[in-house]
């Protein structure tokens, strides 16, 4: 289908299969999700390793309910914390998420570079070019 919800809907097949197979290996060899990977990734790109955790929400494509159950399994064990107070919490990565998160992309990385290896380098350019601006359109705006 060469519609927008054709390509929406490829969107999400493509998705739904790199996210299976991120999970499994994810989880066999660190332990943990794509989502929870996704979530330590964006902490860890962040100058401090710090944000509020509403700012969570958008990136990670989740409710702000989902992120928060995510956080507090993450928390848990010992991978991030929330500090400050209620209407600041602030979401923080410890040493050993950061530690984790830095293992966990070599195995993300590989992953993903066999998964796209049959896509031209100007193809793979122009999809993440259209991915990222897609990310941003005021049309998925939710708030």
């Amino acid at each position: 289908m060469n519609t927008p919800l054709g390509f929406c809907l490829a969107l999400h097949r493509a998705q739904a299969s790199l996210q299976l197979k991120l999970d499994h290996e994810l989880g066999i060899h660190h332990g943990i999700s794509f989502n929870d990977f996704a979530l330590l990734n964006l902490l860890a790109q962040v100058d401090d390793g710090r944000v509020s955790m509403a700012e969570l929400v958008r990136p990670l494509g989740q409710p702000q309910s989902s992120v928060l159950r995510q956080f507090i399994l993450l928390e848990k064990i010992g991978l991030v914390v929330r500090e400050g107070a209620n209407g600041d919490r602030q979401a923080v990565l410890r040493p050993a998420g950061r530690a984790l998160v830095n293992a966990a992309r070599e195995t993300a990385d590989s992953i993903c570079t066999e998964a796209v290896a049959s896509i031209d380098a100007a193809a793979l350019a122009t999809a993440s070019a259209a991915m990222a601006r897609l990310a941003c359109t005021p049309a998925l705006a939710t708030a």
